[in-house]
């Protein structure tokens, strides 16, 4: 017989602590990882803590202390966090409330998105009006150079052409 309760005996069917795991859980009968499976449950599950509670509060008073001490501050815990989400809620609309009548109700359409005046270029366009530019200004320069190269070859022609050169005279 092992010293130890049955972690598979732990749960009911619906996911709650059997009486026998709270008996575990009081005895200290349970293994490292039934005891930490237990204490993650009665974290979150209110049905199963009220009845360890209950459980605490049959208990003779020399076993009260020690079980206790398991779950501190848990009751608080329970009420703040069923009563901070409201209380929260209700300020948060208490101050809207107030931001509403001291500043008035916003204009619906300004909070609309205008429509530009100008109607803007698509990336296209603008891509291609850039292309067809850089292509414009290569073609100039192509053109003013073959224009001084003729230009220059039209003088050396016309000086070889008359015989006289600019040297020697």
């Amino acid at each position: 017989m092992s010293l130890y309760f049955d972690n598979n005996k732990l749960f009911d069917a619906e996911g709650h602590l059997t009486d026998e795991g709270l008996y575990a859980i009081k005895d200290g009968t349970l293994d490292d990882l039934g005891a930490l499976e237990a204490a993650e449950h009665l974290s979150f599950c209110d049905y199963c803590l009220l009845r360890y509670t209950a459980m605490i509060d049959a208990a003779p008073d020399c076993m009260k202390q020690p079980m206790r001490d398991l779950i501190p501050l848990r009751s608080f815990r329970i009420m703040t966090n069923r009563y901070v989400s409201a209380a929260a809620a209700v300020v948060l609309g208490f101050v809207m409330w107030g931001a509403v009548s001291t500043f008035g109700v916003p204009n619906a359409a300004a909070l609309l998105p205008q429509q530009p005046t100008v109607r803007q270029e698509r990336f296209g366009t603008k891509f291609n009006t850039a292309v067809n530019g850089f292509y414009k200004s290569l073609d100039d320069t192509f053109k003013s150079f073959t224009l001084t190269a003729e230009n220059g070859l039209d003088q050396i022609r016309a000086q070889s052409i008359g015989g006289s050169t600019a040297k020697g005279e």
